[in-house]
């Protein structure tokens, strides 16, 4: 299994833009420096009023598909 930590700062309109149909993913840089895409749908309950903020661990099987996103900070 394959783990990434990415630092999320996604403000309240841009995630609303997923609703609207202009948004289905999040692509990110995590922190060892690679570039992962991500469907917004796996950060729904991390979901503020404000956006999705925080650090969060995402990992992936071994046909790189996702198992879950974890908020670890």
């Amino acid at each position: 299994m394959a783990k990434v930590v990415l630092n999320v700062a996604l403000p309240a309109f841009k995630y609303e833009a997923m609703y609207a149909g202009s948004a289905k993913n999040l692509v990110a840089s995590s922190l060892d420096g690679r570039k992962v895409q991500l469907p917004l749908s796996a950060f729904q309950r991390f979901v503020t009023h404000q956006g999705i903020y925080g650090v969060f661990e995402v990992e992936f099987d071994d046909m790189n598909k996702l198992i879950g996103v974890t908020q670890i900070r």
